[in-house]
């Protein structure tokens, strides 16, 4: 059969239910107030970096409208000639000087010849004369602002330019201004007034993902292929992004187009530092819910004991109907809700049945004639209510020792009231709901209900002494050998129990007679008890 779970009482039952709905209860809360916190954190941080990006891109976008004002003016300058060396250099060094918007001005004409440099004239014209960035903007007669390169001279450079056109619409050259990215500019100075001091930063990269802005110095100049951010600033998208930079690190990120240089800005934060925030916060929600779920669950553990109160108590007159004073103990008992007080009522009426019936079956158990004790029939009439009513009970199996000699003596006559003085002896020794009872000859069964192993013992040891004690008539003393067998959780049939009580009754006689037998099935307490 399989193995029965063990049995768990109401209160144990109904306080793991009260004590697991509140920590779901907590646990939910603290769910809910973590996930709302972080994705307001997540969301604000995006948001935030979002507006910074377009207040940084917004910025560069002015600083390259104001910087290619400033060139379209020279050009408008220059437009007379360009064959006037004296006026080539001081439009340079005006255009160098009124702002510090570049790093230094070139004039090249239509050719590709450098024709002015400054403030880094013969650096300049060693190298920008075979430069690829400046023959592309001769070429493409625009305004252009290039990628980022770096120099013959090891400097990083974006190169912005502006045609010359004369009068009649000839095409004379360009004049255009250099910003070196890893020296002072008014590029920096622009992008490097917004940053911020909690970990949020800005970079720029240009279309070939180029960083030409970072706040490590270092980075500078850095390809930072495989940014998303990058990538979708440069498609000309504006938004936010929560994911990995181009190294792996978790980011929060907002982003913004440079549509005039085809550049890309982007603001971020590592997302450690934008949740850091998050566990102060957590730690300050469950100070503030952990006193009012306190409070909560003490009153759901006094609602609970006043709820559990009344089974309690109906549930031991349950397992007692047979006593004596259980009727009395189940009126008294507040059965306050409606459940209760109807369990009440039909404990009560089982109560009086039981009672009647047990009345009825004594009454039915004077059929031994000679002892007037219950005969078999009644004895299994006992056990089977015993059985359908899941009750504790307690078997006695007795036999008078050597009771074919008091035949063999004094005849079947002296017999008779050797077992008629047996069975008054019985009668005294036993409970108001004991039932003694003859099943043949010398043989008698005792049937104890909602007795323990222990009650039992001591009942058995008490019998077998006023047995040994008493003066029976003819013989003088007489002896008794005692089976005593408790019922089981797992014990189904009542025969069961009436072999167990009957093979310890064989084990008494076995070691000696005079002595009680008990089947225990704790580990920790002796098989049997022996007295003579």
């Amino acid at each position: 059969m399989p193995k029965r779970l063990p049995m768990i009482d109401l209160r144990t039952l109904v306080l793991g239910i009260v004590v697991l709905a509140c920590l779901a209860t907590l646990g939910n809360v603290l769910y809910v107030a973590y996930r709302v916190q972080l994705d307001t954190l997540v969301h604000f941080s995006l948001q935030a970096n979002q507006a910074y990006a377009s207040k940084v891109a917004s910025s560069i976008t002015e600083f390259l409208r104001s910087a290619r004002s400033h060139l379209t003016y020279s050009a408008w300058q220059l437009a007379g000639g360009l064959d006037d060396p004296a006026l080539l250099h001081a439009e340079a060094k005006r255009l160098q000087a009124q702002d510090l918007d570049f790093n230094s001005i070139i004039i090249v004409n239509a050719k590709g010849q450098v024709l002015e440099a400054y403030p880094y004239t013969h650096q300049i014209a060693s190298h920008h004369r075979h430069s690829l960035e400046i023959r592309e903007a001769v070429d493409a007669r625009k305004p252009l602002v290039s990628a980022a390169y770096t120099s013959r001279s090891g400097d990083l450079v974006v190169f912005m330019s502006e045609p010359i056109f004369a009068a009649n619409g000839q095409y004379l050259g360009i004049v255009g201004g250099s910003v070196f990215l890893k020296k002072e500019s008014a590029l920096n100075a622009v992008i490097a007034q917004h940053y911020q001091l909690d970990g949020t930063f800005a970079f720029v990269a240009d279309a070939n993902e180029r960083l030409l802005y970072h706040p490590d110095p270092e980075r500078i100049g850095t390809l930072a292929t495989g940014s998303p951010t990058i990538a979708a600033a440069l498609r000309g998208e504006t938004g936010s992004l929560d994911a990995p930079n181009y190294i792996g690190i978790p980011m929060l990120a907002g982003f913004a187009p440079v549509p005039d240089a085809h550049w890309a800005v982007v603001a971020q934060q590592p997302r450690e530092l934008a949740l850091a925030p998050l566990h102060e916060l957590m730690r300050k929600v469950l100070l503030y819910i952990l006193p009012a779920s306190l409070i909560g669950f003490l009153l759901m553990l006094w609602m609970s004991y006043w709820l559990i109160k009344p089974l309690r108590q109906l549930a031991h007159g349950a397992t007692h109907l047979s006593a004596k004073e259980t009727g009395d103990e189940l009126r008294n008992i507040d059965a306050w809700y409606v459940e209760a007080a109807a369990i009440r009522r039909a404990l009560l009426t089982a109560e009086r049945l039981l009672q009647e019936k047990f009345g009825k079956l004594r009454q039915e158990a004077q059929s031994d004639a000679l002892t007037g004790l219950a005969n078999r029939r009644a004895l299994h009439l006992v056990l089977d209510t015993l059985m359908e009513g899941e009750r504790a009970f307690a078997v006695l199996a007795l036999d008078i020792d050597f009771f074919k000699r008091v035949n063999d003596t004094y005849g079947h006559d002296a017999g008779d009231d050797v077992l008629k003085h047996l069975s008054e002896l019985l009668r005294q020794n036993s409970r108001q709901h004991d039932l003694p009872c003859r099943v043949g000859g010398e043989e008698f069964t005792m049937l104890l209900p909602d007795t323990t192993l222990a009650d039992a013992r001591r009942i058995a040891e008490r019998i077998r002494e006023a047995v040994e004690q008493a003066d029976t008539p003819h013989c003088g003393t007489l002896t008794l050998s005692v089976g005593v067998a408790c019922r089981q959780p797992d014990t189904e049939l009542a025969e069961t129990l009436l072999k167990q009580a009957d093979e310890m009754l064989y084990k008494a006689k076995q070691n000696g007679r005079n002595r009680v037998e008990v089947l225990d099935f704790s580990p920790s307490h002796p098989a049997s008890l022996a007295r003579r």
